[in-house]
């Protein structure tokens, strides 16, 4: 079982990292290319559509693979039933917000770009028709193919980001089609808009690329009407709290935009993204333990295994977060130029409240497999209530430190986990009170070594060393048990 579940993972991963690899060397290009005021214009783009597809989304994702393992239910009619809900509510979207782009881009102080907010309509549009398809791919143990779509996208959107760059200084370049696109793409939109384009067509290539998928498993005819009640009923909390999760992400560098500087948004943002280095370990090992979870949910020892890959995804996630912190900054050096810095104390933080969030969405488990999804919406907005707080202290109380959304957000999802942990235990989980020992120890450990290392940078790596040691001695046998 752990065999095919780490090869997996293995295969999602090389899908999931190379693009954001690609990614990340991208962050330092623009970094280095734009300024801190135009880094912010490029973030608070996507920070504005990621609230809009918490919204789209309606929780079909975690939805599939509820109803796919439920007993006696029939795979394709599950498939198509979500496919053409997911088809529905995003092209009424579509039409909607297309016909309002002008006045949506006022609100939002970006009145002289209409067309970032059309551009990025059609990226939400694509990305969310995209979404069941490509989960069809990992319930179906696919990864191959998974991966293969995944990296083809971040090579269209590499390409027409550097051809576009490139050509940008070179305005009598040859007459090839190419340079056609590029002088149409010139005339409506500037640099900014050149990644928001780049992004456009590879969603779009993303889309032809699981068009085979749609036309072979999706059909009218296997549309249930009663299915598509039952979906959106359990797929609707698990919006809110998706909702929810954009908020706590996105809604302290909206507002450092609007309410500091742009300078100090694009550090912030940069910063940040740094910081997300602990959602690459979250995802990952979500797209390979996901499906299986759902599936093993039917099992007799389904909670031990629960329990057994949740305290490994801590363990590993400690390990991840002091190596991170410890070498923070190479990283800083690598990937953002420098007059983005300042912003750095900020990482931290951010990489423990996403652990946090990690442990979380692991736990949230038992509410999914009990069809009470309404649970994590409660808990959800909990930690909005929190983030709201401290971004309205950071608004109306404080000097404007950045430091309070950060700490707001390492809050809120710290919150959500022990309120979750708290409700969880009563009907659920079974820790015994020695693992829960030592998952605190754990935790408290790799804080301490990560302030250490804050205060006596010279001894990092000694640090970091002695970290590694300790934790292999404590947990040996567990080790050893998941190399067998």
């Amino acid at each position: 079982m752990y065999k095919k579940l780490a090869i997996q993972t293995i295969i999602y991963s090389i899908g999931f990292i190379f693009p954001r690899i690609i990614n990340y060397a991208f962050l330092k290009f623009f970094t280095a290319f734009f300024k801190r005021e135009e880094f912010s214009l490029y973030t608070d783009m996507y920070a504005l559509s990621f609230m809009v597809i918490g919204f789209l989304s309606f929780g079909l994702e975690n939805t599939y693979f509820r109803f796919l393992y439920k007993k006696n239910s029939n795979q394709e009619i599950v498939f198509s039933t979500g496919v053409i809900i997911q088809l529905l509510i995003s092209s009424f979207f579509l039409i909607i917000f297309i016909n309002l782009t002008r006045y949506l881009s006022s609100i939002a102080g970006y009145h002289n770009h209409p067309e970032y907010f059309i551009m990025f309509f059609l990226i939400i549009f694509f990305d969310t028709i995209c979404v069941l398809p490509m989960a069809w791919l990992r319930a179906n143990d696919k990864p191959f193919q998974y991966s293969i779509i995944s990296i083809v996208n971040i090579l269209i959107q590499s390409f027409l980001i550097i051809y576009l760059f490139i050509n940008s200084n070179n305005t009598h370049g040859q007459k090839t089609c190419l340079f056609f696109i590029f002088k149409w793409v010139s005339s409506f939109t500037d640099k900014i808009g050149y990644i928001f384009f780049a992004n456009m067509i590879s969603s779009l290539g993303n889309l032809f690329l699981i068009l085979p998928i749609l036309l072979k498993k999706v059909t009218i005819r296997k549309f249930d009407k009663i299915l598509a009640i039952n979906m959106l009923n359990y797929g609707i909390p698990i919006m809110i709290g998706t909702i929810a999760f954009s908020i706590n992400e996105n809604l302290d560098k909206i507002l450092i935009k609007r309410w500091v500087s742009d300078e100090i948004n694009g550090s912030y943002s940069a910063c940040y993204k740094i910081a997300t280095f602990m959602s690459l370990y979250i995802r990952i090992f979500r797209l390979g333990i996901e499906p299986f979870f759902f599936k093993k949910s039917k099992d007799a020892d389904a909670i031990y295994y629960y329990e057994e890959i949740t305290y490994m995804f801590i363990l590993f996630g400690l390990i991840f977060y002091v190596l991170v912190c410890g070498n923070i900054n190479i990283f800083m050096k690598f990937l953002i130029d420098e007059k983005y810095h300042i912003a750095n104390p900020i990482i931290p933080i951010i990489m423990m409240g996403n652990l946090f969030l990690g442990v979380y969405t692991n736990l949230s488990i038992f509410y999914k497999i009990i069809d009470k999804p309404i649970i994590g919406s409660y808990i959800s907005l909990i930690g909005v209530l929190i983030t709201f707080l401290f971004n309205s202290i950071f608004i109306f109380i404080s000097d404007n430190s950045f430091m309070i959304p950060a700490w707001g957000t390492l809050t809120s999802y710290g919150s959500m986990l022990i309120v979750l942990y708290i409700w969880g235990k009563k009907q659920f989980f079974k820790f015994c009170n020695k693992k829960i020992r030592n998952i605190i120890m754990h935790f408290l450990f790799a804080i301490f070594i990560v302030f250490m290392i804050k205060k006596k940078l010279e001894f990092s790596l000694l640090l970091q060393l002695l970290y590694l040691i300790i934790v292999s001695f404590l947990e040996k046998k567990r080790f050893m048990n998941l190399i067998k």
